[in-house]
């Protein structure tokens, strides 16, 4: 699903990623059962698992975790996040 995304709150700053910020071209892509992958238009790839989902008129508030995957034996560190997400059609 690509659209506007817009970054709402962080519960702490994570790389790439701005509270009160919007981002064009955002896809949010499911990833397995729990988790969706979040892609920026410049090529960030996030780790999104929703906790909360709100339908609205034209678009939807998410609410969840996001993480940046690691490599290794290093465990990602979750950040609470409120998005909210308009979806369009190309």
């Amino acid at each position: 699903m690509t659209g506007k995304l817009k970054v709402l709150s962080l519960s702490q700053d994570i790389k790439g990623l701005k509270a009160k910020k919007s981002y064009l071209d955002a896809v949010i892509h499911f990833r397995d059962y729990n988790n969706h992958t979040l892609t920026l238009k410049n090529k960030k790839e996030y780790i999104l698992s929703i906790q909360a989902l709100s339908v609205e008129a034209e678009s939807l508030l998410l609410e969840g975790d996001i993480w940046i995957e690691s490599e290794g034996d290093d465990k990602p560190c979750p950040i609470i996040t409120e998005l909210k997400f308009w979806p369009f059609y190309k």
